[in-house]
């Protein structure tokens, strides 16, 4: 059994490390297949985006996949479950916080299961935001609405005055 100083140390390094990971998962895949804004800005809203938005909700399954695995290995070699099925099923019930109880884990490890359930909705929280802004950023190319060149041409630091500058 866990001591209660040793459970809090355990997630505290459970928290940034999760973080982190999360982090670097969603800037590769930004880098990995140019999701900036600028860029997105360029592409079109189109089959083949929507494609590319379905493969990165695919992309953030495995993330946090990998996340809840990472915590799965912890419960399974330090005890607080049996078989890796087991530790799997558990932290995945803890991540998306759909119902494992306190009396799931064994007492020692009950504050480390409600810690990744905060971090878990937090990172799923987190991922949501993400695709969302990266949807926004390919609905707002689509639009043709004059206010929103508006906002382009401000974010380009063209500037917008209320009046248009004259091309010579």
């Amino acid at each position: 059994m866990l001591t209660l100083w040793f459970e809090l140390s355990i997630a505290a390094l459970i928290v940034p490390t999760l973080a982190l990971t999360h982090g670097l998962g969603l800037l590769g895949m930004s880098h990995m297949f140019n999701l900036t804004d600028e860029a997105l800005l360029h592409k079109r809203l189109s089959p083949r985006s929507i494609l590319l938005v379905a493969f990165m909700a695919i992309l953030l399954f495995m993330l946090h996949s990998i996340e809840i695995g990472a915590v799965g290995l912890l419960f399974l070699f330090g005890g607080a479950s049996e078989t890796l099925t087991q530790a799997l099923v558990l932290s995945a019930s803890y991540y998306t916080t759909t119902g494992a109880g306190p009396e799931t884990l064994p007492a020692g490890w009950r504050i480390i299961g409600h810690a990744e359930s905060l971090l878990g909705l937090l990172l799923i929280g987190w991922s949501t935001a993400f695709l969302v802004r990266k949807i926004d950023r390919l609905q707002e190319r689509a639009s043709d609405r004059p206010e929103d060149e508006r906002h382009r041409r401000l974010r380009a630091g063209s500037g917008y005055g209320g009046h248009e500058e004259q091309a010579e």
